[in-house]
């Protein structure tokens, strides 16, 4: 469903991929997401759209059709009830941000040196990742022992995956100006190749597309880093020529497994035009 939001799915294509009936699916699914397939599709489709609302000059038409909406009436009107004002109202207030920013000369957060900014050209490649749901507070990185670095070291064992052979990723899903808290999605897993066993349950596979990014290095504890992220999207590449692409960020953390918080270095990927 996420990779596919600007397609229509039916109810019945959904429910014969998990083997269950459409009415089992459909309760199941609402019990576990809060929500029914219908509205978490609006949503993610709607936030998107907010995201594109605030790092573009898109018409907001546009931008609604792109969506799936046939009038910007019925859009603003869905985007409202969602998002909790109209879209013109969103854009009109991370505007006034980017020009208030543009007067300040921000200042570089710690851990960040002014020569770890380069952009870079990635080719496309997999993660088996598990996924945290809620704030990125909870879970700001590969947090020695939480369960999802648990589940992953189970995975690596369980394979005989050799940690040298293999980067840890983690992918931010969500924008937390526009997302609910209890609903940001939050990716971690480890690079693989191709798969010929089956995953363990509660993992998934995904693709972190090729493309142009702005990566940023950062060194210090993974609790900064929902902080650095702000820094990053909503005050330093507002001030920059670059364009910013509707994907979700991502990072590579070059030594998960170091002891020392002020060690640990993660190097931070902007998907960029």
């Amino acid at each position: 469903m996420e990779n596919q939001l600007e397609n229509t799915i039916g109810l019945n294509q959904l429910a014969f991929f998990t083997g269950y009936s459409e009415w089992h699916f459909h309760r199941l699914f609402k019990s576990l997401q809060g929500e029914n397939v219908k509205e978490y599709i609006r949503r993610l489709r709607l936030e998107k759209a907010a995201y594109e609302l605030k790092i573009t000059n898109f018409p907001i038409l546009e931008i609604a059709i792109e969506a799936g909406f046939s009038s910007h009436e019925s859009f603003s009107k869905a985007f409202k009830r969602v998002i909790g004002s109209t879209p013109s109202e969103f854009r009109n207030q991370f505007q006034k941000k980017k020009n208030s920013s543009n007067k300040i000369h921000q200042k570089i957060p710690e851990g960040i040196s002014k020569f770890g900014f380069q952009i870079k050209t990635i080719k496309a490649f997999n993660i088996a990742f598990v996924r945290h749901i809620g704030s990125y507070e909870d879970l700001p990185g590969p947090l020695p022992k939480s369960k999802e670095v648990l589940s992953i070291q189970s995975l690596m064992k369980n394979w005989n995956l050799l940690y040298s052979n293999h980067k840890w990723i983690g992918i931010s899903q969500d924008d937390p100006d526009i997302s609910p808290q209890g609903k940001i999605r939050f990716d971690i897993g480890i690079t693989i190749g191709s798969i010929t066993k089956p995953l363990p349950e509660g993992f998934g596979i995904q693709t972190i597309p090729e493309g142009k990014y702005l990566q940023i290095r950062y060194q210090g504890c993974y609790q900064n880093l929902p902080q650095i992220y702000h820094w990053i999207l909503n005050e330093y590449v507002i001030t920059t020529t670059w364009k910013l692409k509707n994907q979700p960020p991502w990072e590579c953390y070059l030594n998960p497994l170091e002891i020392r918080d002020e060690k640990r270095i993660t190097d931070i990927y902007i998907p960029i035009h």
